[in-house]
This record gives structure tokens, C-alpha cells and sequence, in this order.
């Protein structure tokens, strides 16, 4: 009875929202990852914030991981369709783009996977540099 509890106890902590969106821009398009590439350069600050896992306080300002970041588009992996997915890599760690933020020459921070026109659920398009959600009018930059 217990290996039947816990095989049903896994399946639904896999069909919950919060794994569903776990990974939502993990592994994209060639084109996705070179966009993203470009908006976070050797050197470019940035930041790693998931609200879909449930962090609350973005942490602009002093906590920003920044100078040393090496990034670079690789291929990742293939689902077995007929598309070759990519991977953004930061230090050496595949990203998901969803929940890295670029921050820009004003001090604001725009979600990489809004940059490259990755659709994502429960993520922000931008925070200022005291933290607080900003709306955008238009994204800047790569054309779709």
C-alpha cells in the first residue's frame, strides 16, 4: 500500500502548477538563446528571481551577481521532435530564462525570457532598481 501512496504522492507534486512552470524557458529555440545571449554579455549584471517557487523580495541594488558572468548559447538536449532545443549557460550552469533579469544602463531589471519572446505564466516583465514591478510598454530590442 505505501509504494502505491507514494507513487501517487510524486505524480501529483509533478502535475502541480508550481512544477509545471518549474521550467519554462529552460530549453528554447537557437534563435531564443542567441537573443538572450546578446541582452547578457561577459560582464552584464544580473539577477536570479522565481516567483512561480515562491520568492517574494526581488533583490535589486547591493545583491546583484554580477562582473564575472560568462554566458554562452549551446545546444542543450533534444525531445526526440523534430526541433533542436538550446540552453542559455551562465558560469558554466544552464539557465532557465524565465527566471534570470538583465539589468539595464537605467538600473531596471527585464526578464531575459521576455527579452528573447519566450512565453511564460506567474513571472514579471521588469523591476526597477529599488525592486518594485514595472510595467513596459514595449519591450526593447530584438524583433520577434
Amino acid at each position: 500500500m505505501k509504494p502505491i501512496l507514494l507513487a501517487a504522492g510524486v505524480v501529483a507534486l509533478l502535475l502541480s502548477p508550481v512544477a509545471a512552470l518549474a521550467d519554462q524557458c529552460a530549453y528554447v529555440t537557437q534563435k531564443q538563446a542567441q537573443a538572450a545571449a546578446a541582452y547578457l554579455p561577459a560582464g552584464k549584471a544580473f539577477v536570479n528571481f522565481c516567483e512561480p517557487c515562491g520568492d517574494t523580495l526581488f533583490p535589486a541594488k547591493d545583491s546583484v551577481a554580477a562582473a564575472s558572468s560568462v554566458v554562452s548559447a549551446l545546444p542543450a538536449s533534444t525531445t526526440g521532435l523534430d526541433q533542436d532545443y538550446w540552453e542559455l549557460q551562465v558560469n558554466g550552469v544552464g539557465v532557465d530564462l524565465a527566471y534570470v533579469y538583465a539589468k539595464q544602463p537605467n538600473g531596471t531589471f527585464i526578464n531575459l525570457a521576455k527579452l528573447a519572446h519566450c512565453p511564460t505564466q506567474g513571472v514579471w516583465s521588469a523591476y526597477d532598481a529599488k525592486g518594485r514591478k514595472m510595467k513596459l510598454r514595449k519591450l526593447p530590442g530584438l524583433p520577434r
